[in-house]
């Protein structure tokens, strides 16, 4: 059976995509491209990576330009004429965001506002806004769900929020078409390896240069991690639906400790010579988190394809090809 993604047709449709050049943003453009849209990425290269790019610039349909969502003027002459924005730029790494809160803030809270004005002005028909699991958090009600009260414990989750509060204000007071996905754990092809990345990528890593895998606290916390292709489906469809001013869980719906999942790494890759190691455990990491994603279900119409053997099998084979 078909995804209901798979049938979309967008053909004649023009979209932008803030942060193309990212894991997330890249992934996005190369499915949206398949699907006959004309793709107009966005990406000043602070994090992202020119490489991830390579299966797009062969594409007549995909237009790339260098620039930075903090710039309004840039934004207005690029939004022309667009159906869709999908808006994943985003200062991304929640220890980062503590050591430097005023450039999270720059980025994702004057980032968005740019967005938002000049799609105001250009009439844009619907933005889709990639948010954040750390809205919620800390606290210890599980699983999250869409109406719980939000108290980020990090400047990264702070700004997030503040993004999606823009987003509902611009809709009500204005009447823009907006949707957002606050995206749990993802992992995926073209996650960067690095200190600030997503945990699985980084263990990928240091699997590929045989290295002992490394936790910071004792491995009980829990995620939600979810696959980037699930990631994509959910962008597609909520970026088709009438629904304005929603917000949205995108998460596999249940928890697995990271002590499980990198067992299941090293289970995957063949790797159970390597041993995991603990660290203490780092300020602003949030205990346990997975999601409540019924009201994506069924209003998105959103199913995960993916569990978490399944991802992990699909991304070590993107690795291992690469």
């Amino acid at each position: 059976m078909k995804k209901k993604s798979d049938l979309m047709d967008f053909q004649g449709k023009k979209v932008v995509i803030t942060g193309v050049a990212g894991f997330i943003g890249s992934n996005l453009a190369d499915k949206l491209l398949e699907l006959g849209a004309e793709v107009i990425g966005i990406d000043n290269f602070l994090t992202g990576r020119k490489e991830n790019l390579s299966k797009a610039f062969k594409a007549p349909k995909f237009k790339f330009y260098s620039g930075d969502i903090r710039d309004l003027d840039f934004l207005l002459d690029i939004f022309q004429d667009i159906d869709v924005i999908f808006h994943q730029a985003a200062f991304t790494s929640v220890p980062q965001s503590i050591k430097m809160p005023d450039s999270c803030n720059d980025i994702n809270v004057n980032g968005i506002l740019n967005i938002l004005n000049a799609s105001r002005k250009r009439d844009i028909e619907k933005i889709v806004f990639a948010s954040s699991a750390a809205i919620y958090g800390d606290d210890p009600n599980l699983p999250k769900k869409e109406d719980m009260r939000c108290l980020p414990i990090s400047p990264y989750g702070v700004s997030k929020l503040a993004g999606e509060a823009y987003m509902q204000s611009y809709h009500h007071v204005y009447g823009l078409k907006t949707t957002t996905l606050r995206y749990f754990n993802v992992f995926g092809p073209r996650q960067k390896d690095s200190p600030y990345s997503g945990v699985i990528a980084i263990w990928l890593g240091k699997i590929v240069r045989n290295e002992d895998l490394l936790i910071f606290g004792d491995g009980t916390q829990s995620r939600d991690f979810i696959y980037v292709k699930d990631i994509i489906n959910a962008n597609l469809l909520a970026s088709e639906i009438k629904n304005s001013g929603d917000v949205f869980n995108i998460g596999l719906g249940f928890p697995i400790s990271l002590n499980a999942i990198a067992e299941l790494l090293l289970k995957i890759t063949n790797k159970n010579n390597l041993k995991i190691q603990y660290a203490e455990q780092r300020i602003g990491d949030i205990l346990h988190s997975y999601c409540d994603n019924n009201k994506a279900k069924e209003i998105l119409g959103f199913i995960p394809k993916y569990n978490h053997e399944e991802g992990l099998k699909d991304y070590f084979k993107y690795f291992v090809d690469k």
